[in-house]
């Protein structure tokens, strides 16, 4: 991307692990006036590289103990079926929504309070998508080892 350098990638790469970061720890961590920061942190943001700050919550906290992955194969997904796919990425308890390849064209992450949630949650999905879903699966997050978010950019690559 025009006009971003490797400072400004390393700037990121922090953010990206510690959004809450003052700019004199960051300055500090790329050797940079705590001003120069600033700037650079408010030209991406304008560019829209960053997208906004927020906190990453155990949903237990908020009484969400059911997380699932749920995988959508549309027939097609045309501008009427990207609008229906974007309320329901709007919606509080999803996490994400893709639109991918392969034999499932959507991938959604969701947070429930109970199995009863997640169940409710899949049935609008079929009514909302009709006869244009073609399968909706549904799988539960049993344990989780990695959330991105969170990852180690010093962790040893395999």
């Amino acid at each position: 991307m025009p006009g971003i350098d490797e400072k400004d990638r390393k700037i990121l790469r922090i953010l990206r692990k510690n959004g809450r970061v003052t700019l004199t720890e960051l300055g500090n961590l790329v050797n940079l006036s705590p001003a120069s920061v600033k700037s650079r942190v408010e030209k991406l943001e304008k560019l829209g590289v960053i997208k906004g700050y927020s906190a990453i919550i155990d949903p237990s906290f908020l009484e969400n103990f059911v997380r699932a992955l749920i995988l959508m194969r549309l027939k097609e997904i045309d501008p009427y079926t990207r609008s229906l796919l974007k309320e329901v990425a709007s919606l509080e308890n999803v996490e994400f929504l893709y639109i991918k390849t392969g034999d499932y064209n959507v991938i959604i992450k969701a947070e429930f309070r109970d199995m009863e949630g997640l169940r409710e949650f899949l049935g609008s999905l079929k009514k909302t998508f009709g006869v244009n879903a073609l399968t909706i699966e549904a799988n539960l997050v049993v344990e989780e080892l990695k959330d991105c978010w969170l990852a180690d950019e010093d962790a040893p690559r395999l």
